[in-house]
């Protein structure tokens, strides 16, 4: 024998609101959700080609990547890693990733990383990359603490409610030690230079 109760509501007697809602659809709402540890929120990952991802604190439109990008001995920004993001509510870490092609231009290229968050740098991060003949596609990540006091260095956030800029720059040692973002430079036994778009993403976790 089976019995079904018709309801829309359940409320526990020293309750000052409904502990559960049942809507007509199907679906329902809890007043304090089920504890669930910690758990992925909302999160992307993208080629830099212009697509637009719809996130909780609105759209994200990426770059889109077309040609190498020539760095110098001044920091410029990554073609692709600038991101403006909102967190959802309950984010207590953003683990931001960015992954790139370089080339050497000279033959021992020596390049610099830095990475910023809300225009400050996050001196924790620094990376160089040096190597003779210099190849690579690189997978940058790195994880943005929400919670407890701001650190520049480490890039934590004390509270994240808006959007922030978070953007990878490059530049070069000196001008003898020059490289590519962005490209190769042989493909299938020719030598033939081609455009590799970098890619960009964010995981919150809660």
């Amino acid at each position: 024998m089976s019995s079904t109760i018709n309801t829309t509501n359940i409320k526990h007697a020293s309750s000052s609101s409904n502990n559960l809602v049942l809507a007509s659809d199907g679906g329902i709402t809890f007043e304090k959700p089920p504890a669930k540890g910690r758990q992925v929120l909302e999160q992307f990952f993208t080629s830099c080609d212009g697509t637009t991802i719809t996130t909780t604190g609105g759209d994200i439109t990426t770059a889109d990547v077309t040609a190498e990008q020539d760095l110098s001995t001044s920091y410029v920004t990554c073609s692709g890693s600038s991101i403006s993001y909102t967190p959802p509510a309950g984010t207590t870490q953003v683990i931001y990733e960015y992954q790139l092609q370089i080339r050497r231009k000279d033959t021992l290229p020596l390049i610099h990383f830095r990475l910023s968050i809300g225009g400050t740098e996050v001196t924790n991060f620094r990376r160089t990359q040096r190597a003779e003949y210099l190849y690579l596609y690189m997978p940058y990540k790195y994880c943005f603490h929400i919670g407890g006091s701001a650190d520049a260095a480490t890039g934590r956030q004390a509270t994240w409610t808006s959007a922030k800029t978070i953007m990878l720059e490059a530049r070069e040692y000196s001008s003898a030690q020059e490289a590519y973002l962005h490209s190769a430079d042989g493909w299938d036994g020719s030598s033939v230079s081609y455009v590799i778009k970098p890619s960009v993403g964010i995981t919150a976790i809660g």
